[in-house]
């Protein structure tokens, strides 16, 4: 009898911390919801670059025109990192390379 007294009073004591648990983790998901809808916290990713070609257009499509898409997407990416590399030197204050400014 007392065996089975003392199993109710240890389920009792574990249901009562499981809940406290439980009640804690509610606690914290509201501060960090909260934390996540504050006003002024807009964030914008760049979009990313189209890859050329993709799919069952790359598998199935006149290999002329597919090669002329990966090469114009080829071209775009390398643009679009020569920019980035430009504005990221202009930002740090670094000497720019003459050949992404294109005077070479």
């Amino acid at each position: 009898m007392a065996t089975v007294l003392a199993a109710v009073l240890a389920g009792f004591r574990l249901f009562k911390q499981g809940m406290a648990v439980v009640e804690d983790l509610g606690t914290a998901a509201d501060k960090v919801s909260s934390g996540l809808n504050q006003s002024g916290t807009i964030v914008e990713y760049t979009p990313n670059p189209r890859r050329y070609p993709h799919g069952t257009d790359a598998t199935h499509g006149d290999p002329e025109k597919i090669r002329k898409l990966r090469d114009k997407g080829k071209a775009e990416r390398i643009e679009a990192r020569r920019l980035r590399r430009i504005a990221r030197r202009a930002e740090r204050g670094q000497a720019q390379n003459m050949h992404d400014l294109r005077l070479f």
